[in-house]
């Protein structure tokens, strides 16, 4: 049995067997989902304002060292994180409250159709960061003010910065 040099499998690999286990599976996802009546597995439920930020500290890592962002982290209705995480780069400094709006929408979107009853956690990165300083003061109103427009639930804001981290809003 060849290997190529990455640890693949070459065209002299030979799989002669005749077993076939890939031919039948015993759950498979298809256009409406898994075939199998298992529930889906929960993500991690967050209880608290800490468990939000230890989350998005996991989630975020040295990015937290780089230029401003914003992440946003999926919650069902159950508090249990969904596996789906938004960041968005490259953030300006000043919050441009149509762009707050627009990000909103988009959350509302997925939580309807992923996760009825779910809320969002937002974090706001930054070098510099971790604390509310002036990017922080003005993306958490502007976000706040868009997320109660579209009726979408904040479960909690946190700053991150290459040194520091908080929870803002809990």
């Amino acid at each position: 049995m060849g290997m190529t040099e990455h640890g693949w499998f070459d065209e002299d690999w030979d799989d002669s067997d005749e077993d076939d286990l890939w031919d039948v599976l015993p759950g498979t996802i298809g256009m409406d989902g898994p075939d199998h009546d298992l529930p889906d597995p929960p993500g991690a439920a967050l209880r608290s304002g800490t468990d939000a930020l230890a989350v998005l500290l996991d989630l975020v890592g040295p990015e937290r060292a780089g230029s401003p962002a914003l992440w946003f982290v999926l919650l069902d209705a159950q508090d249990r994180t969904i596996p789906l995480v938004l960041p968005i780069v490259d953030v300006p400094m000043r919050a441009d409250r149509a762009v707050a709006r627009r990000l909103v929408a988009v959350l509302d979107s997925v939580l309807r159709s992923d996760a009825p009853g779910g809320s969002v956690v937002v974090g706001l990165v930054r070098a510099a960061g971790g604390d509310l300083g002036g990017y922080e003061a003005q993306w958490v109103p502007a976000l706040r003010d868009a997320a109660e427009g579209a009726g979408v639930r904040l479960w909690a804001v946190v700053a991150i910065g290459a040194s520091r981290a908080r929870v803002l809003e809990w």
